[in-house]
């Protein structure tokens, strides 16, 4: 609870957030940048006069929709990937098992960093199909281990005794008793888009930051913006804030999922 209390709390930031601040792309009217903190900028400006508050309102309603997005491409795969093929056993499974071993041995950051690298434009939705795609072969060998456990359950068996089809089975017996467990990959999912997001950004290769964004784009800036001569922590404002929020919303997902796992996991619950 503590956890989706913070997550929620962030969440909301990020829808109203950018309601009422102004543009984050919109220049001060007198060009005025590496303004410090202040009544008017909370969160002082940037080289080029950018408000950094409207930035860190956008960039984390930004980085929420890719993490969304992951969380849905990603866990939507791994359930196909990891649910189909072992049910249906013999050459499907095979061959199910055999493309996730292939992906999962694939290390998955210089691959995004690739795959980002070689398409010139990198919009928000492009950035986390990416991240999604390769980032759920270890979700598919969980869902496949429970997937062939709960097909030798008895109450399987009478289903399929009682002339129920593969499909309906599989969709009436097996997935509700999975949607806990899937749940939990979804909101690992949902943390693992947000920090991948922010790490290729931070390098230059995520959503494109002269159009975008996101908190991985505005750590971007602050590492490749000079700093006029001064000390990195005298321009604090540029990269702290972001972090904070990249590591409160991973540090809540964390909790939420440990969480999730010892109401869901019978091993762990307590009650």
């Amino acid at each position: 609870m503590i956890g989706l209390c913070v997550f929620m709390a962030i969440l909301m930031f990020g829808i109203i957030g950018p309601m009422v601040t102004r543009n984050p792309l919109e220049k001060d009217p007198v060009g005025r940048g590496y303004l410090p903190p202040s009544w008017e900028y909370p969160l002082g400006t940037n080289i080029f006069g950018e408000d950094l508050f409207a930035q860190l309102c956008t960039g984390t309603r930004n980085s929420m929709i890719v993490g969304g997005i992951t969380g849905i491409v990603g866990t939507l795969i791994a359930v196909i990937a990891g649910s189909i093929g072992p049910y249906k056993g013999g050459l499907a499974d095979g061959i199910s098992n055999f493309v996730t071993n292939v992906i999962i041995v694939f290390p998955t950051l210089p691959l995004l960093i690739v795959l980002a690298a070689v398409l010139q434009q990198r919009s928000l939705l492009l950035v986390a199909l990416l991240i999604g795609v390769t980032n759920w072969p270890w979700a598919a060998r969980s869902i496949r281990s429970q997937v062939l456990s709960l097909k030798e359950r008895e109450y399987v068996d009478m289903a399929r005794m009682s002339g129920m089809s593969d499909r309906k089975v599989a969709i009436v017996e097996i997935l509700p008793n999975m949607l806990a467990y899937t749940l939990m990959v979804f909101v690992i999912m949902f943390g693992i888009g947000v920090v991948a997001e922010a790490g290729i950004s931070m390098l230059g290769v995520g959503p494109n930051p002269g159009t975008n964004v996101t908190l991985g784009t505005m750590l971007y800036w602050a590492r490749m913006l000079p700093h006029v001569g001064a000390a990195w922590w005298l321009t604090w404002w540029w990269f702290i804030p972001p972090g904070v929020m990249v590591a409160a919303v991973t540090t809540s997902i964390f909790v939420m999922h440990s969480g999730m796992d010892e109401v869901f996991n019978p091993k762990l619950r307590k009650v």
